[in-house]
């Protein structure tokens, strides 16, 4: 979303390096705690027909022959988990999905990619294929264009900018939700592994390494799992007093250290942020990560089906002025939805997007130095936390008569000098 463009924050040397390490790791999984949850076949007919019945019906109300679909997490979103991606951190895939009123569906593909993508990604979902050879788009006539016109034969629209075509990207996005149960149970998944991804790198880091080092490791934490980091922030001591988002430098653990991480797999989306204290926690820290989770329970106090963003974020607002740190909330971007982009939209003052049951949330309240993230899914009666490790800390907090249990700093003893 144009909200958000979180994932310009990995260089594209870290690309580079991200796309060979994932293609060797996602192979072997060392690390995987628990089988990654692929979707059926079977599923995945079920997701394709479901969304194409939202397509279609998007389609007739805006008086169109058809969407072009090109970016990768929608091509994901539309075939159940499909992959399209080349260049990490593009949103931009190899080919595009064409889907007309009438309910056909295509893949619109440059040839050195349609044998894989037909091969591995859509193999029995009925999507057919439209072929041009690599260079016919770019040449004065477009072929590409030339067929996809051919095919829908009247107005057109596209999810990214393209020629002349509507652009739609916002409403596509409006699409996406809410999420069915077989997107559910990959994102609990998903969410269940990065968080003890990311457990298991506070575990291991130590006073004297850089935030290079870190964003290695965890990247390393992930991938082993068969997940994609699609953001890496991490911050020493002063340098998260300073930033709200710290790019990992050479900066060096002394006492403190914050991870950050979004991550994906099948297109969905985790957020989730945790830290680490070397000796006893001083007490101005303590207060601090005790009052943003108290706003941090705030916003998932009021993310109930039907609420505005704009309620949401006037409560949080109320709630940084009860603890003392009034207009802090102006200082950085709060969160808002997630599900197939790290924030579907992120919530200011006004926005009128409403919360949907089986919508996920990434909310991130920060008073300098202290944030809290998690990624919950709203159900029908109550929000589930997706971003979960086992044996972590938790504070427990009450917010308007009721006790939630938010991630606590971990405190872990200085090493012994030698």
């Amino acid at each position: 979303m144009k909200d958000n463009k979180m994932t310009e924050h990995i260089s594209v040397f870290t690309t580079l390096s991200f796309l060979l390490v994932f293609s060797l790791c996602a192979v072997t999984a060392r690390g995987q705690k628990s089988p990654a949850p692929a979707p059926t076949l079977a599923e995945r007919k079920a997701e394709v027909a479901e969304k194409v019945s939202r397509v279609r019906t998007f389609l007739e109300r805006e008086k169109l022959s058809g969407v072009l679909l090109g970016h990768v997490r929608n091509f994901a979103w539309l075939t159940g988990g499909g992959d399209i991606h080349i260049v990490l951190g593009s949103p931009s895939g190899a080919a595009s999905l064409l889907v007309l009123a009438d309910g056909r569906k295509f893949l619109i593909s440059p040839n050195n990619e349609s044998l894989r993508l037909m091969n591995e990604e859509l193999a029995g979902l009925g999507f057919e294929l439209r072929e041009y050879k690599w260079y016919e788009d770019k040449l004065a006539t477009d072929r590409k264009m030339q067929i996809v016109r051919e095919l829908a034969g009247g107005a057109l629209a596209s999810d990214l900018p393209y020629g002349d075509l509507r652009v739609v990207e916002k409403e596509i996005a409006a699409l996406r939700v809410p999420l069915m149960e077989s997107e559910i149970v990959r994102l609990r998944w998903l969410g269940r592994e990065t968080t003890e991804a990311v457990a298991e790198v506070a575990r291991k880091i130590s006073p004297g390494m850089s935030e290079r080092e870190m964003e290695a490791m965890t990247a390393d934490a992930l991938m082993r799992r068969g997940i994609r980091p699609t953001v890496l922030l991490m911050g020493a001591d002063e340098r998260i007093r300073q930033y709200r988002h710290a790019t990992p430098n050479d900066a060096r653990i002394q006492r403190y250290a914050m991870i950050n991480v979004c991550s994906e797999r099948w297109g969905l989306t985790i957020a989730v942020t945790r830290f680490v204290h070397f000796g006893p926690l001083p007490r101005e820290l303590a207060e601090r990560a005790a009052a943003v989770a108290r706003v941090d329970a705030t916003f998932l106090a009021h993310t109930v089906a039907d609420a505005t963003a704009d309620a949401i974020l006037q409560a949080a607002a109320r709630a940084y002025e009860k603890e003392g740190y009034a207009g802090e909330w102006e200082k950085h971007h709060q969160g808002g939805a997630i599900g197939y982009m790290e924030r579907d939209w992120v919530t200011f003052p006004g926005l009128v997007e409403t919360v949907h049951v089986n919508q996920a949330f990434a909310w991130n309240p920060t008073i300098a130095g202290t944030k809290s993230e998690d990624t919950v899914l709203v159900t029908g009666k109550s929000l589930e936390v997706l971003t979960v490790a086992k044996n972590w800390p938790t504070i427990e907090v009450e917010v308007e008569g009721k006790k939630w249990k938010r991630p606590a700093i971990l405190v872990r003893a200085l090493p012994k000098k030698r």
